[in-house]
């Protein structure tokens, strides 16, 4: 009986360490903020002429600590259109709320800007493209997010 005990033990024991190993991961590929600005950029059709500003500059516009991102690039359009993009790396995931939120305070002050005297640009403004996915913030203002979202996409699935 001892015996016929132990053995079922120890089955149970090698059926838990192999189930251990079985579980579905939630980590998110490590991603180059840079690389992704660059291929939205590349992958999108944009009205305007949008270029990088200083990632500095740009937290300050963005309303973002610096201390709050570990990477990230903005491009951003003449003023003539909304167009924009936004690759975060957030320090820690407890703060990817707080830069969701300074990134739709962007968009929000970006709307009332647009509103007064351009108001053609208010429909990408009323429909960003805005991804959180691990500890990346991602905003895209252009005519059509389907290709940003193709382009998030493959960059987090390791295409």
């Amino acid at each position: 009986m001892k015996k016929k005990i132990a053995w079922i033990l120890m089955l149970g024991c090698m059926l838990i360490g192999l189930l251990s190993g079985c579980g579905s991961s939630t980590a998110v590929n490590q991603i180059d903020t840079a690389q992704l600005a660059d291929d939205i950029y590349q992958g999108v059709t944009w009205k305007d002429q949008i270029s990088e500003v200083n990632l500095d500059k740009a937290l300050k516009l963005y309303g973002i600590s610096s201390d709050v991102i570990i990477s990230g690039k903005v491009y951003i359009s003449t003023n003539a259109t909304a167009e924009e993009i936004a690759v975060f790396e957030v320090a820690t995931e407890d703060q990817v709320s707080t830069v969701q939120t300074a990134v739709e305070d962007r968009v929000a002050s970006q709307k009332a800007s647009f509103e007064s005297y351009n108001a053609e640009e208010v429909p990408k403004l009323n429909a960003p493209l805005i991804v959180t996915k691990g500890q990346y913030v991602i905003l895209v203002v252009c005519d059509t997010t389907s290709e940003a979202k193709t382009v998030i996409d493959n960059a987090f699935s390791g295409n």
